[in-house]
């Protein structure tokens, strides 16, 4: 004969774990809660009864577990709904061309397509390039400082000894120091086409020419 503590003891643990647990696991429980139930109903001893308040007091509990079964159910269903409409809302930048926040570049027909606005008090600007390995190609000093505006990044596509570097996508550091020698604020931008939209994580992504894969919260403008 199942007794009362052993039955309340048992999905108390299992509600405990239901909060915290996936869809599944939580329709795992409220099978088992029934099945406890049921058994206790069917092997209660003739002359002792469960007793009444402790019977609704189960009875509440299953339904609180079956209304979260169902509220999970819901919640997935709308989350599916909510992925296809945000994926929906990106797709009107495919094939345009936008304005990201970026350190990557494109080297193409010997120029890049970046730009990189500053802050206010900077009087010393640089910026390393680097290629797909990791190495400095070329170091670009004195470049302007003008603050608040975006400044187009003048590089040939040569490297620091004047060799032409291939086509392809290279990263660049932006190095902007006031004048006590500390850092101003950059961001560096630059121009790409949005090849595909993506939804993962909650967010929105593009996978653009060149092959990066950003944020929608990166895009600045698009055209």
């Amino acid at each position: 004969m199942l007794t009362n503590p052993t039955l309340i003891d048992t999905i108390g643990a299992n509600n405990q774990s239901a909060g915290a647990s996936s869809l599944s696991q939580l329709g795992d429980d409220y099978n088992k809660f029934l099945t406890l139930l049921t058994a206790q109903i069917s092997n209660q001893d003739p002359l002792a009864p469960v007793d009444s308040t402790q019977f609704v007091a189960q009875l509440a509990q299953l339904s609180q577990v079956e209304q979260a079964v169902q509220t999970n159910t819901q919640l997935e269903v709308l989350n599916t709904q909510v992925s296809a409409l945000m994926s929906l809302g990106g797709t009107d930048l495919l094939g345009r061309e936008v304005s990201i926040t970026s350190n990557v570049m494109d080297l193409e027909n010997g120029s890049v397509n970046s730009t990189y606005t500053l802050g206010a008090g900077a009087v010393e600007v640089s910026a390393r390039i680097t290629d797909p390995l990791g190495r400095i190609v070329r170091t670009l000093e004195g470049l302007p400082n003008t603050a608040g505006q975006q400044i187009p990044l003048d590089w040939d596509g040569t490297d620091n000894n004047g060799t032409p570097m291939l086509e392809g996508t290279y990263t660049v550091e932006m190095i902007a120091l006031d004048a006590s020698g500390a850092q101003v604020d950059n961001v560096v931008s630059r121009s790409a086409i949005v090849e595909d939209v993506r939804f993962t994580s909650g967010q929105i992504l593009f996978g653009l020419s060149g092959g990066e894969v950003v944020s929608s919260v990166t895009v600045q403008a698009a055209s």
